[in-house]
């Protein structure tokens, strides 16, 4: 199993959107912003992060929700990768990432921490079979807006 590099201050981090489009209120957004700049790092989203629910929905949806994926595999200065929420439509995007050889190899050769949970388990499966060790862990909304910096004493 590949291990990504744990983040230092300064590290860029990505919030994408893989189950649905939640990611659009701008108090949200301001909140999680605030919090992950107190903990040093920069915050980055992909192009389709901040669509709509019905932008994201769908097998459309899921195409767009695969690519933000890829290119984030992609981008090297990409330290960290957090879900925005959880939800129910995440495993439409597999077919499109797993039968896409440059986004397999990306991550193969560009690890990086990935972390989310409930409707994530589909892409912490997805990953394990491509060799990469991933964090069930804290997402954008629910822990890094919602807790803050201090998260929960086990995060």
């Amino acid at each position: 199993m590949k291990k990504a590099n744990k983040l230092k201050k300064g590290d860029s981090v990505a919030i994408v959107s893989l189950s649905n489009g939640l990611l659009n209120q701008e108090f949200q957004i301001k909140k999680l912003e605030k919090n992950l700049k107190e903990l040093g790092l920069n915050v980055v989203y992909p192009e389709n992060a901040k669509k709509s629910f019905d932008e994201l929905r769908g097998e459309a949806g899921a195409k767009l929700r695969a690519d933000d994926l890829k290119e984030l595999f992609k981008n090297q200065h990409i330290r960290a990768i957090f879900t925005a929420i959880g939800g129910d439509d995440t495993y439409r995007t597999i077919p499109y990432l797993m039968e896409d050889k440059e986004f397999i190899k990306n991550v193969k050769k560009n690890p990086k921490i990935f972390s989310g949970f409930s409707d994530t388990t589909i892409n912490h499966l997805m990953f394990y079979k491509l060799g990469l060790n991933t964090f069930y862990g804290p997402n954008g909304l629910n822990d890094l807006a919602e807790l803050g910096p201090s998260l929960l004493p086990y995060t």
